[in-house]
């Protein structure tokens, strides 16, 4: 954990999956055809000597090119792998979806809460507009539109995050971040950028919940 400056705290960034959701973006996949969903995670992830997942989340790729590669490796038609993207993204649920009601409760204290995603272009076109996440949050940050995943540094400045605070006029000081990769709590620690690492939805409960609690004690 990198100290958080509860005086001066503007914004919290909280990520989504393990964070907010252990639901896999192909979850209804895995559960409905799990042969399927095994292959599907072989060519994205697996045996996927060219990384072109990270082309996908930085928004150089987007839903149509990753479609062509699972079905050019024979498993299932353009159209089809289109529409089992579409289907799974739309049934990702929160964890707890209590949550919502602690993140409110942050807003009403004046700090913006911003959820901040490594992700594709599927989670923009259907899992936010399914569980309307924008009524939620301040905004929201997602690699394949910032450009940039969390972990991507330039002169010690975290890139995803630079533009945004550029424009809100906020200090990295004046932030936090709550994730559960330890590869961007690292990367903050290294740029000395606030963080909190969680290690599952629950924990995320407890943290929002102390962050509430000492935000109160300043006001």
């Amino acid at each position: 954990m990198t100290d958080v400056n509860f005086d001066k705290l503007k914004i919290i960034f909280i990520d989504w999956y393990l964070t907010l959701t252990s639901v896999t973006f192909l979850n209804k996949l895995k559960t409905e055809h799990h042969d399927i969903f095994k292959k599907f995670i072989e060519v994205i992830f697996e045996k996927n000597q060219n990384g072109w997942q990270y082309d996908w989340a930085r928004g150089k790729l987007n839903k149509e090119n990753a479609a062509a590669e699972i079905e050019k490796a024979g498993i299932m038609p353009h159209e089809k792998v289109l529409q089992t993207f579409a289907d799974c993204c739309a049934n990702q649920t929160l964890d707890y979806p209590e949550v919502l009601n602690l993140i409110s409760k942050i807003r009403k204290q004046g700090i913006k809460v911003v959820l901040a995603t490594d992700n594709w272009d599927v989670f923009c076109d259907y899992t936010i507009p399914s569980l309307n996440l924008e009524h939620y949050f301040d905004d929201i940050l997602s690699s394949n539109q910032v450009g940039f995943l969390k972990r991507d540094v330039k002169d010690g400045i975290m890139l995803f995050f630079a533009d945004y605070l550029q424009k809100n006029n906020i200090k990295k000081e004046q932030a936090v971040l709550v994730d559960d990769a330890k590869i961007n709590i690292d990367t903050c620690q290294k740029c000395h950028f606030p963080a909190i690492q969680t290690t599952n939805c629950f924990e995320t409960l407890s943290i929002l919940q102390n962050i509430l609690e000492q935000k109160c004690k300043k006001n």
